[in-house]
């Protein structure tokens, strides 16, 4: 064994340790967050878009897509769509298992589209977040609607509207609340 100072040894064991602790092998990183395929078929327009979502995250080119699919389909108009629905989306297929297509049947509603179906439908509210872009009727083809309702009210994320008889759930980011 050569006659080392240790001096030197010090300093070849502390570049040694300095090697290991910043090789690629030794990088600590967080676990990357979970990424959702979320397929969606718009019924009124019968347009589907595929997207795949991570949870509080949402790129500007998925929010385009997004603004445009959800568009009030009467009149074309586009707004902005709260990327929170799609965080309570994939809390939904989290917790249910489910992989089915979400199937739109309302999302943006302009003022004028919203003023003219409250008053020809009941349920609809003259205020409703439909206008803001919080909200989505939708159902979810492997999922039965009353399950959806469920899982979506154990949330807590919002309102949650369940209409049996239309077989569709109504999805908000606003208050919790359910009717």
């Amino acid at each position: 064994m050569p006659n080392i100072s240790r001096r030197r040894f010090c300093i070849a064991a502390a570049h040694a340790v300095t090697g290991l602790l910043i090789s690629p092998s030794f990088i600590c990183c967080a676990p990357r967050p979970k990424e959702f395929q979320l397929s969606f078929f718009h019924t009124h327009t019968e347009e589907c878009l595929e997207i795949l979502h991570t949870p509080g995250q949402c790129s500007s080119a998925i929010q385009g897509k997004l603004n445009s699919f959800l568009r009030d389909f009467r009149t074309g108009e586009v707004r902005p769509i709260d990327p929170c629905l799609l965080d309570i989306l994939c809390e939904i297929q989290s917790t249910t298992g489910s992989r089915g297509t979400i199937e739109i049947i309302s999302g943006y509603r302009s003022p004028q589209t919203n003023a003219q179906l409250s008053r020809t439908s009941q349920g609809v509210a003259t205020h409703s977040l439909h206008m803001d872009g919080q909200a989505l009727d939708i159902r979810i083809r492997d999922l039965p609607t009353r399950t959806l309702r469920t899982a979506a009210t154990a949330l807590r994320r919002g309102g949650v509207g369940y209409y049996a008889s239309s077989d569709f759930v109504h999805l908000d980011t606003g208050r919790f609340r359910t009717w």
